[in-house]
C-alpha cells in the first residue's frame, strides 16, 4: 500500500514540490553565501566572530586603495606640480616616452592639457590606428617616382583614381598600359598613394617634391593634416616637423607614439578623481615618506612628518607601518587584532610590491568609526547585517542539499512508474531514437544553461569586482542589502529553472534504462537488426538465394566474355542473351500475375477457383500455383465443416426449444388457469406468480435462441419495403411508455418533420427497435432522461438512443453485442443476453451498421440504414372524349 502511494500522482507531486523547495533553499543559501563571502563574511570569519576590519576583503580593499595612492604619488611626479594635478605643464612626450633618448625639443613638447584633449577627442587614437595598420598598405620604396601626374588611358580613362581600387599587380599593368614609362620596370612594394592638392600644395611650400617621398609618408602626411587638432610648443603640427627633418625623424614613429603618451596621461587624470586628500572624504588614512623626505597623506594632522602619525595611539581596528631606513623591512601591527587576515594581506602586498620600494616610510589605518561613505562603510554594513543569519544560511545549504538529493533519489525511483501496478510507462518522448533523444537532451541542456546565464547576467550582470594582488576578488558597486537579496533570489530562481529543465531529459533516460530500451530504440540497433535479420533470412533460404546468385554471376561472366573477346558480335550474342533473359522474366511475370488473379479469387470466396497449371512456366511458379489450388481446397473443406457444424447448432437449438416449448405451453396454460381460480392463500398467489414470471421468461428465451439461431444460420426470409422511421419509433414510445413510467424513466424523442423512409423488413425492424427499448427499460438509472433521435444526413437514416446505466460498465462496446454478455453482472435483472446481439445480427442483415458508444456510464446505440427513395405510383391512363379525338383528326 505503501508502495502504491509512492508511485501515485500524488506522491510524485509531493517529491516534486519538495524537491523544488529544498534545491530552492540550498540554492539560496548557497549563492548568498558566496556573494557575502566577497565582503569577507565567509563562515570561518562568523565562526572566529571576525569584525569587518579583521578580514580578507577589508584587506584586499585596503591594497587596493593604497595601490592607486601610492601610483598616483608616482605619476605625480611626470606629470604634477607641487603634489597636484598641473594642466599647464609641459611634455617633450617623445622623450617622455623614450626615456630622454630621443626628445624632439619644442616640436614635439605638449602641456598636459593639449595630451588630455587629443585623448578625448580621439584623435591620438585615429592617428595610432592610421599609421601602425593602415599605413602598412602603402609602398616605402617609391621615392623618385613621380606620383602626382595625372594618367589616363586612350579612352579618358583616370588611372589615378583607379588605382586606388586595385593591388599593386593591377596597378602595374594598367600604368604600363597608359604608357607611363617612369613606371613600366617599377614594382612597389605596397599600393601607391596619389596624395591630395592640399597635401601637395603644403609640401610644395616647405620645398618639398612629393615624388621624393614614400607613399606611406604621403599617406600619414595627408592623414595628419585632416587629423591632428593640438599644435606643438613650436607652433607646428607633427606631420609639418616630420616633413622638415624627412632624415631623421619617422612621421609614423611619432604618431604611434604620441597615442601611449596621451592614454598614460588621461589614466592620470582620471586616477586624480578617485584619490581623496582629505580624511574626511576617505575611511583609509595614511602616510607616504618617499626617498627624498616629502610626506604624502590625506590627514591634516600628519602632514609634518611620519613620526607624527606613528605617534597617534588611535584605537584603531586596522593600522600598519613599514619602515625601511638603514636597508632592513620593520614592519609593525598597531591593530586590534595584531596578525588578523587584513593585516596579513596588506602585509603581503607592502613587503613584495614593487611601487611600494619607492617609499622609506608608510603608516596606513582605517578611520575606528568609518564615517565616509565608501566600500568600506558599505562593506562593514553589509558584514555587520548578515553575520547573526550566517548560521541560518549555512543551516538551508545543508538541509537543502541533503533534502535535494533524498528528494532526487525517490524523483528516479517514481520516474516511468504505474501508480496502479508499478508498470514501467513510456511517454512520447521516450519512443524516439536514442540518439535522436540524446541531441534533443543536449539541446534542452544548452537551453537550461542558457537560462542560468541570462538570470546570472541579470542578477550580477552589472555587478563588478576588484582583484587584489593575491588572485582574490572582492565585491565593488552598489551593494545593498535588499538589492543583493533579490539578486540572489533571481540568480537561485534562474539555476533552479535550470535544473527542473534538464530533469526532463534525466527522467526520460530514467525510465528507458527502467524500460532496458536505451540500445534497443536506438538507431544503430533498428540498423544493425535489420542487417541481421536480412542475414538471416538470406541464409534460410541460401539454397535459392545460392542458385539465383549463382545463375546471375555465370550470365554476367559470360557476357563479359563475350564482349571482350568476341567484339561486336560479341556484342550481338550479348543482346541476344538479354533479349532472351527478358522473356523468360516477362513469363515469369505472367504466371506469377495468374497466380495472384488465383489468390484474390480465393478471398473474395469463390472457393472452386483452380489456376490452369498448363499454362505456367518456371518451377517456382507452378509449385507456388499448386499451393494456392490446395489452400482453396482446403478452405473450401472448412468452411464446409464450419457450415455442418452450424447446421447441427442450429438443429439442436430447434430441436430443445421445440421439445421445451411443448411442455412449457402446459405450464403457462395450467398457470393462466390458476390465476382464474379463486385462490385466497397469499403464498399460493405469490408462488403462482413467480411461475407466471418465470415461464414467461423461459418462452421468451426459447423464442430468442431460436431466433438467433436462424440469423446464424442465414435461415430467415425478409421481406424488404419502405419504411417511415418516424412512424415505427412513435409506435414504440406508445408501446412501451407505460414500462418507462414504471421504471422512472423520462423519455425525450427528437423526430424530423418529414418522412424518413428505410428499406428493411417490417416484423425485424420492429424486433430491433423492441429489443433496444427493453434493454433501456432493463438496465438505465430510473430517474434519469432516455434520448431518441432520428436524424437524415448525407443519404443516410439514423437512429441514436442514449442512457444512463445503473451499473458500471466494465467491459468494451463490442462484448455488449455477443451472445449472453448482460450489462448487469451480477444478473439481478431479467434478461438473457441476446437482446442486442439479435438486434446488431438483424440489423446487419437489412443492410444496415449496428454501434455501440460507451462513455463512462453512458450508453449510446446507432443504428443506420440508407434512405431509402420514395416509390411512384403509376399513372392511371388518360381517357380521351371521342368529340376531342375526331376534332384532332381533322386538324391533322
Amino acid at each position: 500500500m505503501k508502495e502504491r502511494k509512492l508511485y501515485s500522482l500524488t506522491g510524485k507531486l509531493i517529491v516534486f514540490l519538495l524537491l523544488i523547495v529544498f534545491a530552492a533553499s540550498a540554492l539560496f543559501g548557497g549563492i548568498q553565501t558566496l556573494m557575502l563571502s566577497s565582503v569577507g563574511l565567509t563562515p570561518n570569519a562568523a565562526a572566529k566572530k571576525y569584525a569587518f576590519e579583521e578580514t580578507t576583503a577589508c584587506g584586499t580593499l585596503v591594497q587596493r586603495q593604497l595601490h592607486n595612492v601610492m601610483s598616483y604619488y608616482n605619476d605625480m611626479s611626470k606629470f604634477g606640480t607641487n603634489g597636484r594635478y598641473d594642466g599647464t605643464k609641459e611634455i617633450d612626450y617623445r622623450a617622455f616616452a623614450t626615456d630622454g633618448e630621443g626628445s624632439g625639443g619644442i616640436s614635439t613638447t605638449y602641456t598636459i592639457d593639449q595630451l588630455v584633449k587629443m585623448y578625448d577627442d580621439g584623435s591620438s587614437a585615429d592617428l595610432n590606428e592610421v599609421a601602425a595598420y593602415t599605413a602598412d598598405n602603402y609602398a616605402t620604396n617609391d621615392a623618385g617616382i613621380d606620383k602626382e601626374a595625372y594618367l589616363a588611358y586612350e579612352d579618358g580613362t583616370d588611372v589615378s583614381q583607379e588605382t586606388e581600387e586595385t593591388d599593386v599587380a593591377a596597378l602595374t599593368e594598367e600604368v604600363s598600359a597608359a604608357d607611363a614609362e617612369t613606371f613600366d620596370s617599377f614594382s612597389p612594394d605596397g599600393e601607391v598613394y596619389f596624395p591630395s592638392d592640399n597635401a601637395v600644395k603644403s609640401l610644395k611650400e616647405k620645398k618639398i617634391d612629393p615624388a621624393d617621398v614614400s607613399s606611406q609618408f604621403l599617406y600619414l602626411y595627408d592623414q595628419g593634416m585632416s587629423l591632428e587638432t593640438q599644435k606643438t610648443k613650436a607652433g607646428t603640427y607633427l606631420y609639418e616637423y616630420a616633413a622638415a627633418n624627412l632624415k631623421k625623424v619617422s612621421i609614423r614613429d611619432l604618431y604611434m607614439t604620441l597615442s601611449g603618451v596621451t592614454e598614460e596621461v588621461a589614466a592620470f587624470k582620471n586616477q586624480e578623481s578617485g584619490i581623496s586628500v582629505d580624511a574626511d572624504d576617505d575611511n583609509l588614512w595614511y602616510c607616504l615618506e618617499d626617498k627624498e623626505g616629502n610626506i604624502y597623506t590625506n590627514v591634516d594632522s600628519w602632514k609634518n612628518s611620519y613620526t607624527t602619525a606613528i605617534a597617534q595611539k588611535s584605537p584603531y581596528p586596522f593600522a600598519f607601518a613599514v619602515d625601511r631606513t638603514g636597508g632592513a623591512d620593520k614592519v609593525r601591527s598597531y591593530a586590534t587584532r595584531k596578525n588578523s587576515p587584513a593585516v596579513e594581506a596588506a602585509r603581503s602586498y607592502l613587503l613584495n610590491n614593487q611601487i611600494a620600494d619607492n617609499y622609506q616610510k608608510i603608516f596606513v589605518a582605517l578611520d575606528p568609526d568609518l564615517a565616509a561613505s565608501d566600500y568600506f562603510s558599505q562593506y562593514s554594513e553589509i558584514y555587520s547585517q548578515w553575520l547573526p543569519k550566517m548560521q541560518l544560511l549555512l543551516l538551508m545549504i545543508a538541509v537543502g542539499g541533503i533534502g535535494t538529493l533524498v528528494c532526487l533519489v525517490l524523483f528516479t525511483l517514481q520516474a516511468g512508474r504505474n501508480g496502479k501496478n508499478k508498470e514501467i510507462r513510456l511517454y512520447f518522448f521516450d519512443q524516439w531514437y536514442t540518439e535522436i533523444a540524446a541531441a534533443a537532451a543536449i539541446l534542452i541542456v544548452m537551453g537550461a544553461v542558457g537560462i542560468v546565464a541570462v538570470c546570472i547576467e541579470l542578477s550580477y550582470g552589472g555587478v563588478h569586482y576588484i582583484q587584489n594582488f593575491d588572485g582574490n576578488y572582492i565585491y565593488s558597486g552598489s551593494y545593498g542589502n535588499e538589492a543583493d537579496t533579490w539578486r540572489s533570489l533571481v540568480a537561485a530562481s534562474g539555476i533552479l529553472a535550470g535544473f527542473l529543465i534538464t530533469l526532463i531529459p534525466y527522467c526520460s533516460l530514467v525510465r528507458r534504462i527502467k524500460a532496458r530500451n536505451v540500445w534497443k530504440q536506438s538507431f544503430l540497433y533498428c540498423v544493425g537488426h535489420r542487417i541481421v535479420s536480412a542475414g538471416r533470412t538470406f541464409y534460410e533460404g541460401r539454397q535459392e538465394s545460392e542458385r539465383t546468385i549463382l545463375m546471375f554471376c555465370v550470365f554476367c561472366g559470360v557476357q563479359i566474355i563475350l564482349c571482350c573477346g568476341f567484339g561486336m558480335f560479341g556484342v550481338f550474342l550479348t543482346l541476344v542473351m538479354d533479349a532472351a533473359v527478358l522473356l523468360l522474366l516477362l513469363r515469369e511475370a505472367s504466371g506469377r500475375k495468374q497466380i495472384e488473379h488465383g489468390l484474390k479469387e480465393i478471398a473474395a470466396g469463390d472457393l472452386d477457383y483452380k489456376i490452369d497449371l498448363t499454362e505456367l512456366q518456371g518451377e517456382d511458379n507452378l509449385q507456388l500455383a499448386g499451393i494456392v489450388n490446395s489452400l482453396g481446397e482446403g478452405m473450401k473443406a472448412a468452411v464446409q465443416e464450419q457450415m455442418k457444424s452450424e447446421r447441427l447448432k442450429a438443429d439442436l437449438i430447434t430441436n430443445v426449444s421445440h421439445d421445451i416449448k411443448t411442455p412449457l405451453t402446459s405450464i403457462i396454460n395450467y398457470v393462466d388457469l390458476l390465476k382464474r381460480e379463486n385462490i385466497e392463500n397469499e403464498k399460493a398467489k405469490d408462488y403462482i406468480r413467480v411461475l407466471d414470471e418465470k415461464s414467461q421468461r423461459l418462452k421468451q428465451l426459447t423464442e430468442d435462441l431460436v431466433e438467433a439461431s436462424k440469423i446464424s444460420s442465414g435461415n430467415i426470409k425478409l421481406e424488404f419495403m419502405n419504411l417511415n422511421l418516424n412512424e415505427l419509433v412513435q409506435q414504440v414510445n406508445g408501446e412501451f411508455a407505460e414500462r418507462f413510467e414504471g421504471r422512472n424513466l423520462d423519455l425525450i424523442c427528437i423526430l424530423q418533420p418529414e418522412p424518413l423512409l428505410i428499406r428493411a423488413d417490417s416484423r425485424r425492424i420492429w424486433r430491433v427497435l423492441e429489443n433496444l427499448y427493453v434493454n433501456v427499460c432493463k438496465y438505465a438509472m430510473p430517474g434519469t432522461r432516455v434520448y431518441v433521435d432520428a436524424i437524415k444526413k448525407d443519404g443516410k437514416i439514423q437512429l441514436s438512443i442514449k442512457n444512463i446505466s445503473e451499473n458500471p460498465l466494465n467491459f468494451q462496446a463490442d462484448e455488449l453485442t455477443e451472445r449472453f454478455i448482460r450489462g448487469d453482472v451480477s444478473r439481478s435483472t431479467e434478461g438473457s443476453g441476446l437482446g442486442l446481439s439479435i438486434a446488431k445480427n438483424l440489423t446487419v442483415l437489412q443492410h444496415g451498421s449496428f454501434n455501440i458508444y460507451l462513455d463512462g456510464d453512458l450508453f449510446k446505440v446507432t443504428i443506420t440504414f440508407d434512405e431509402a427513395v420514395k416509390e411512384k405510383k403509376p399513372m392511371p391512363p388518360m381517357i380521351v372524349p371521342e368529340a376531342v379525338q375526331e376534332e384532332a383528326q381533322q386538324d391533322a
